[in-house]
């Protein structure tokens, strides 16, 4: 496989999705989240209906079998997904024949959507490139045991521990190793599944003693992934 795992950011990118079924309702529901979505269909299901009436997708009316290049007019994705496959197949030729990436519904093709697991800034993708989605969805309830939202806390720490040793150690060498101190204190853990200041505030332990008193511990600085 030639796939790159990549994280793309979507804001304001145009998703067009063919067919307004259940699959392509799965689809709209997804990349809506992240992107402007136009679903082209005669027909629409209820739950698309609604997303648009809420302002998530654009619809529009065509009929795929005698037209649709117009959607593909200023899309970065295209998402052939009616219940015909020679129909999903010209379609498909025809936006990579207009330079548009395509996420097939019925196999593999340029985009991936990755089963995900989140934990704050933590993003874990997996993939079986269309192997086994059912291993995918094990192996994302395997992780999600593992890895709690603790996970999520540590890693908004690290980064906000991070800034501050950047501005008050020279050496990195030495930003490193307190850094590397505070992942593998495990107080700093079970505090963190206490309260996000606890945790904070014990990780502040673990610098130099004259940079301890310029930190308030007592009042972290807000995270954007910070829960309250």
């Amino acid at each position: 496989m030639d796939h790159l795992p990549l994280l793309l950011d979507l804001s304001g990118r145009k998703v067009v999705i063919f067919g307004g079924g259940a699959v392509g309702e799965r689809k709209a529901r997804l990349f809506s989240e992240h992107a402007r979505v136009t679903v082209g269909s005669l027909d629409f299901t209820p739950g698309i209906r609604r997303m648009a009436a809420a302002g998530e997708v654009e619809l529009v009316e065509v009929d795929l079998r005698r037209g649709g290049a117009d959607l593909l007019r200023g899309a970065f994705i295209a998402v052939p997904a009616t219940s015909d496959r020679e129909l999903n197949r010209r379609l498909e030729e025809m936006a990579r024949a207009a330079g548009i990436l395509v996420n097939r519904v019925d196999g593999v093709g340029e985009v991936i959507v990755p089963s995900v697991v989140r934990r704050g800034p933590i993003v874990v993708a997996i993939s079986t490139f269309g192997e086994s989605p059912a291993l995918a969805r094990r192996l994302r309830w395997a992780i999600e045991e593992v890895m709690d939202e603790g996970y999520g806390e540590m890693a908004l720490l690290l980064g906000e521990m991070r800034g501050v040793l950047k501005e008050r150690v020279a050496d990195q060498a030495e930003r490193r190793r307190i850094l590397w101190e505070i992942i593998s204190d495990r107080e700093v853990w079970r505090l963190l599944s206490e309260s996000y200041e606890k945790g904070y505030k014990r990780a502040g332990e673990h610098l130099p003693l004259d940079e301890r008193d310029s930190l308030d511990a007592g009042d972290p600085p807000e995270g954007q992934y910070r829960r309250d």
